[in-house]
């Protein structure tokens, strides 16, 4: 399999949807970021900063797909899916009770 097929719902989960929904939210100036690493980065560089960041996260994702056997890859890459899925429903739910 292709390293792009393998990983397109840590794609649309975790970047796309995890991105757009936390962007969206910080906008709106009722939340704020409940991670205090991504909130320090976010205070010095903007909430921009998180799109080279999840950059980044793939470059990473990239690393381990091309060094672990399938087995841990298959764990890895669902794994980052199901925190993608989580973190865009809590951020979704947010939004829409806030």
């Amino acid at each position: 399999m292709s390293f792009v097929k393998d990983i397109k719902l840590v794609l649309l989960l975790y970047v796309v949807g995890d991105t757009l929904t936390t962007l969206y939210a910080l906008k709106t100036g009722n939340f704020y970021e409940g991670n205090p690493f991504l909130s320090q980065i976010f205070g010095i560089y903007g909430f921009i900063s998180l799109i080279p960041l999840k950059i980044g996260f793939i470059f990473l994702m990239y690393h381990v797909y091309r060094n672990l056997d399938r087995y841990y890859w298959n764990i890895t890459r669902y794994s980052v899916s199901c925190i993608g899925l989580f973190a865009t429903v809590s951020n979704m739910a947010m939004v829409l009770n806030g």
